[in-house]
């Protein structure tokens, strides 16, 4: 079998979420070398502790990447920080093609956007739609043919049930649930531990269980 050349690859942030993405990438190259990472690029200095020994180090800033010929992902936590991000980069660079940890369980006909990441233990159910730059963290599940669009986020040990429809930028918190046949509108912030069973329309935060908006709670 002819060998794969092997992807190159900038890490765009340089804080805890990369160094779980390098994770993610770490363990696909034991087994075919999928990627080649070139650097980190962040604004600000990293914290060179959780790189050490990895062969990676900051090679700029973000504003740099015009002049790196590498594709990219956006290491950060955050919908709204990747959507911020990808928008100063514009054009200049080509964001990479999916980024899947080989713990990760990854059903038939699911479709991952370029720039997106699974990282390990996760499991996505047969026939999901996961936009550009989305995220399915360590240990979440997304459920049968739910479909989230770009930037959204599936935080650590959370559930969401099949069927699940999640607009631009969702952010389903750590450890929340997402009753099936749900529709989270854009922007959509589900707290932590939250159990979500009615929709929930665009730029709203829900929390608690049944969650419910924070606003009203406020209220």
């Amino acid at each position: 079998m002819r060998k794969r050349t092997p992807i190159s690859l900038v890490l765009v942030g340089g804080g805890g979420h990369a160094s779980d993405v390098l994770q993610a990438i770490e363990a696909a190259n034991t087994r075919d070398e999928s990627w080649r990472v070139l650097g980190i690029l962040d604004d600000g200095e990293i914290d060179t502790r959780r790189f050490e020994g990895r062969g990676v180090r900051q090679i700029g800033s973000i504003d740099d990447i015009g002049r790196v010929d590498a594709s990219y992902v956006l290491c950060l936590g955050w919908p709204w920080d990747r959507e911020a991000v990808e928008a100063r980069i514009g054009e200049r660079a080509e964001s990479a093609p999916p980024i899947v940890h080989p713990a990760a369980d990854v059903g038939v006909g699911v479709e991952l956007g370029r720039g997106a990441v699974v990282l390990g233990n996760a499991h996505v159910s047969p026939m999901v739609r996961m936009g550009p730059h989305s995220l399915v963290s360590y240990q979440a599940s997304v459920g049968h043919d739910c479909v989230f669009g770009p930037y959204a986020s599936v935080m650590p040990n959370s559930a969401v049930s099949g069927d699940v429809m999640g607009g631009s930028g969702v952010l389903v918190g750590s450890g929340a649930v997402v009753r099936e046949g749900v529709s989270l509108g854009a922007r959509v912030r589900v707290g932590a531990g939250a159990v979500v069973l009615n929709d929930v329309p665009d730029g709203d935060t829900v929390v608690g269980v049944p969650a419910r908006s924070s606003v009203r709670i406020l209220r």
